[in-house]
């Protein structure tokens, strides 16, 4: 890990030797591989690990806040606390840990929306794992662990207490209109939304003024095999080729100035973008020759892997 710029530590990884032809032919084929088997087996864990794996799964679920948190304070310039606060969760993915956890922190409400409901299949061993590390993480929990196992009851049973998780396919914000939400995370999810401005444009009507955005956008591939390999590979092909193998989830390809611009032009303020994993420059340099001319670019910040969105209403 690198400190630079005084910013909360960035990670710079720097894959083995590009070959630019190799990877172009490589993703060419692995792109509608993957558009095949999502149309037959569908979207099944957001996670390269599945929920058997408690312990991992809880660690996940708290390094996510965990971040959230470092990020928040770093952003705002000041210690800040989840008390009393609503907060949304836009793609809450796997489980409804991290909910327990900002409620256990002493949330008003947790709010979440998600398009796929993967929540209905986790294993009650997990729950068990995740409130014996409530007890032994969170010093003075603002609710007690049997509440907040009733809280989790009710949720899976389809009544919504304080934590407040939708399911829509429509991926509809109206959900929210009256919820007073101040403070928006998301984790590795803004990256799988198809209408990026449609999008902002329903937060930016639910959320309330001076309310606080912290996402994390996972810009790389996300195919496993070629991710760690040639993590830009899905900027080498044209915009024809991309949009015949996208399929519901697809990563959008937009770049972090994209992000801000559309944010900016719906009135959102001080709007930063950090950076927390980047490419070397040596393989940006390598591998540059062989991105699509819509990528080719400074403006595009092809260094970047994975930023930090920070923005206040």
């Amino acid at each position: 890990m690198t400190k630079m710029d005084n910013n909360p530590a960035i990670e710079i990884t720097s894959p083995q030797k590009v070959n630019n032809m190799l990877y172009w032919l490589a993703g060419a084929l692995i792109l509608p591989i993957n558009k095949i088997r999502h149309v037959m087996e569908g979207y099944t864990t957001p996670r390269t690990f599945g929920m058997s794996e408690y312990d991992r799964a809880v660690d996940y679920d708290f390094s996510v806040v965990k971040s959230w948190q470092l990020y928040l304070d770093y952003y705002l310039g000041k210690t800040t606390s989840l008390e009393g606060r609503s907060i949304l969760e836009l793609g809450p993915g796997a489980d409804l840990g991290i909910g327990l956890i900002l409620t256990a922190k002493g949330a008003k409400r947790y709010n979440s929306l998600d398009v796929n409901n993967l929540v209905k299949s986790v294993p009650n061993e997990f729950y068990d794992t995740l409130f014996d590390r409530i007890s032994t993480t969170i010093d003075t929990p603002s609710m007690p662990i049997e509440e907040l196992k009733s809280q989790l009851e009710a949720t899976k049973n389809g009544n919504n207490d304080k934590i407040n998780y939708i399911c829509d396919e429509s991926f509809n914000f109206n959900h929210f209109d009256k919820e007073g939400i101040d403070l928006v995370f998301s984790q590795a999810a803004f990256e799988h939304f198809d209408n990026i401005p449609e999008t902002f444009s329903q937060l930016t009507k639910i959320v309330q003024p001076d309310a606080v955005l912290i996402a994390e956008i996972d810009l790389s591939t996300h195919t496993r095999w070629i991710r760690d390999r040639d993590p830009n590979n899905i900027y080498r092909y044209p915009e024809w080729f991309y949009n015949v193998c996208k399929f519901r989830g697809s990563p959008n390809r937009l770049r972090p100035n994209e992000y801000k611009t559309i944010l900016e032009d719906l009135g959102w303020n001080n709007v930063k973008i950090i950076p927390r994993i980047c490419l070397s420059s040596e393989y940006v340099e390598q591998s540059e020759s062989g991105l699509t001319k819509k990528f080719s670019n400074k403006e595009s910040h092809m260094e970047q892997l994975s930023v930090i969105l920070c923005a206040t209403r």
